[in-house]
């Protein structure tokens, strides 16, 4: 069996740290976080954060607190005998996050102990964003690599021996194909190797997967089928994890004829099955569908990055301002990087422009790291959140 290599690259850009695990240079999994000295304003409510919270009701039928965490969204707190003398309507409460806001959805919470002060919001501590990449999933890495030497200092003090700091004109992310793979992680049809496709459908209820082997002829069509289903099993994990797809998790795989067949599929599944941490309670049904269940301890690409719209990058849905904003800027960056010599201009939209002047010390760190080369115009001719760089 070959031995299973894990990298994790770390980008420290202007705007947003951001994190891949490759294991044998194919990427697994995402971490997005704030920019290095942007921690403070990430309130965002994590897994395993800790908030204060106001109660805004209590509702003894559900056993339940409807907690205000300061995002907008009620989260929610199971009443247990241990907490609901310090449940009441209006209290404030120290709390964790067992899981966070999906959709509709508020954080699930466990109760920590009432607090005397304070309002609804984040509480320490507040860890730098490229260590705590590391810990959401890089302490099992072969090596990490980071393309800032402040972070690659920070992350050695911190115990990490096997970081090490790559500098290079083209981005870790790009260089690693790690882009690339995030461009397609909102796509709803991921090809196969050898041939066939999956099809992703992520709702509120569950995800549904369906492997297509439409057009594909061989000698042996059971060969065939159980060829292409060993290779959507392995995918379809693959795409879970990096989209960081969670909740009731529904695969129709191709039917396998034959009981050795079966057999061998079946062993394959349960082995690619625990590439997935935490995921269990799987079974096929009586008509062939396999189903499991995922924790979700962060949002999905999808949940984050777009918002219900007509338009790009899914039907219904499309970038956030916050999302759109970022990548233009990242685009803008590696411009930079890669052409020392070379001035740019970043035309976007003029809502991503609106938003880059709302952070102006992104604007400062960009100028900081490669000068005043570069501008940010507005241009509405292709929608309010399109961007392109082009050389002045």
């Amino acid at each position: 069996m070959a031995q299973l290599v894990k990298h994790l690259v770390i980008e420290c850009g202007v705007a947003q740290t951001r994190a891949a695990l490759l294991m044998n240079g194919q990427v697994w999994k995402f971490w997005f976080g704030p920019a290095r000295g942007d921690e403070m304003s990430d309130t965002f409510p994590r897994a395993g954060r800790r908030f204060a919270g106001r109660i805004k009701k209590t509702d003894k039928a559900l056993a339940a607190a409807f907690v205000d965490l300061g995002d907008g969204r009620d989260a929610f707190l199971p009443l247990k005998k241990s907490n609901e003398s310090h449940c009441i309507d209006g209290a404030l409460i120290e709390v964790e996050i067992k899981a966070p806001p999906r959709q509709s959805k508020g954080a699930a919470l466990r109760f920590i102990g009432p607090l005397t002060e304070g309002a609804p919001g984040r509480l320490a501590p507040l860890t730098d964003a490229a260590l705590e990449a590391v810990q959401s999933m890089g302490e099992g890495a072969d090596e990490i690599l980071v393309d800032d030497g402040p972070a690659l200092r920070m992350l050695h003090m911190a115990g990490f021996e096997n970081a090490s700091h790559e500098s290079h004109p083209v981005s870790l992310f790009e260089q690693y194909g790690a882009d690339q793979e995030f461009d397609a992680a909102f796509e709803r049809v991921v090809p196969l190797t050898g041939g066939g496709c999956l099809m992703i459908d992520e709702a509120q209820a569950l995800t549904a997967i369906d492997v297509d082997t439409g057009g594909l002829t061989a000698s042996s069509p059971a060969r065939l089928r159980e060829k292409i289903a060993f290779a959507a099993a392995e995918e379809a994990m693959r795409q879970i994890s990096m989209r960081n797809i969670g909740g009731h998790i529904v695969i129709d795989f191709p039917d396998i004829p034959g009981e050795a067949g079966r057999k061998r599929f079946q062993a394959h599944l349960r082995k690619v099955m625990a590439s997935l941490d935490g995921a269990g309670a799987a079974s096929f049904s009586r008509s062939g569908l396999y189903s499991f269940t995922a924790p979700h301890h962060a949002l999905s690409l999808l949940d984050r990055f777009t918002q219900e719209d007509a338009a790009a990058p899914v039907p219904g849905r499309r970038f956030t301002i916050e999302a759109a904003s970022k990548m233009a800027l990242a685009a803008l960056e590696r411009r930079l990087r890669s052409e020392p010599a070379v001035r740019f201009r970043l035309c976007a939209g003029a809502a991503i422009v609106e938003y880059l002047g709302e952070n102006e010390n992104w604007r400062g760190r960009l100028t900081q790291c490669y000068g005043p080369r570069f501008d940010i115009v507005t241009e509405d001719k292709s929608g309010d959140r399109n961007f392109d760089v082009t050389e002045q």
